[in-house]
């Protein structure tokens, strides 16, 4: 996910960007512009022919100049343009609820969220016009609406004149990725959906943790196609249909690899992709155990 003004501020001034080192303090903190060129940066052609990128943002003119300043970016660098772009609405974290976005922006504003969409669409049509290319697809990531599924699918059917799919996290902003996902609600948003005239692609999202699962809930849902997230970051072996998983340590140590080979902007990506991979190990769900208990391994090392 990119912050529009850093996406912008990229764009703006490539110089201030083309070292490959983040500058990183003691805490493992970086500039979140500097971020953003680096994982941008090191994109590859094989990456970008492949690559949905996401923004995330609040207001309609400033997303749909980082719309076009990410087009720019790839064609530039890279020489192709992303498959697609999305737009957040659907982080539940605590520096969307500061920043404005995500969840906390169709809560608190529905219709700014359309306009979003709604601008970033028309910067898209036209680049691709200016450009004579194909223009990449649009799409938006949203949660549940706390109020019913029919709110939820009203809300879609706003956003529908502006974006090629829609992908649903199928839990609400307060449930985050705890709780078991509501995949009912996700097959009535697929109904409901397959109903209107050019019916609208559906990705499903949450509680996705292996190849049986995806499997489920495509055959449930009847939905186009699964998303993973937390599931893939615990353990990215459940997903392949004919292995049953390996121990954590075994996942640490090949992910280690692959960060070595491929290193990302800070160590703190490393320290939370371990988090997730050891995470029922440590911070088990049985009754007994207490995540305040410091005299407990677990906790210290969580």
């Amino acid at each position: 996910m990119l912050r529009d003004h850093d996406v912008i501020e990229v764009a703006s001034n490539p110089s201030n960007f083309e070292t490959k080192e983040l500058k990183i303090d003691s805490a493992g903190r970086f500039n979140s512009a500097e971020e953003s060129a680096y994982l941008i940066n090191e994109s590859t052609k094989e990456d970008v022919q492949n690559l949905i990128v996401q923004l995330c943002g609040s207001q309609p003119d400033k997303l749909a100049k980082a719309t076009t300043s990410i087009l720019d970016i790839y064609s530039n660098n890279v020489g192709i343009l992303p498959v697609g772009i999305d737009l957040n609405l659907g982080c539940p974290q605590k520096c969307a609820e500061r920043e404005g976005f995500g969840a906390y922006l169709v809560e608190k504003n529905d219709q700014m969220a359309v306009e979003c969409l709604k601008c970033m669409r028309k910067a898209i049509d036209a680049y691709a016009k200016q450009h004579d290319c194909k223009a990449p697809i649009l799409s938006a990531k949203i949660r549940l609406l706390d109020s019913d599924v029919e709110n939820t699918v009203q809300f879609i059917k706003r956003l529908k004149p502006y974006i090629d799919l829609i992908a649903i996290h199928c839990r609400t902003r307060k449930e985050k990725h705890d709780g078991k996902a509501d995949w009912e609600a996700g097959k009535q948003i697929v109904e409901d959906l397959a109903n209107d005239e050019n019916s609208l692609p559906v990705v499903l999202n949450g509680g996705v943790t292996s190849y049986k699962d995806a499997q489920t809930v495509l055959q449930m849902t009847q939905c186009h196609a699964v998303m993973v997230a937390n599931g893939y970051l615990c353990n990215h072996r459940k997903f392949n249909s004919i292995s049953s998983g390996s121990r954590p340590q075994d996942l640490a140590l090949e992910y280690l690899d692959f960060a070595q080979k491929y290193p990302p902007p800070s160590y703190l990506y490393i320290q939370l992709h371990l988090r997730w991979i050891f995470r029922d190990t440590l911070q088990p769900k049985d009754k007994d155990f207490n995540p305040q208990d410091y005299s407990d391994y677990r906790v210290r090392l969580w």
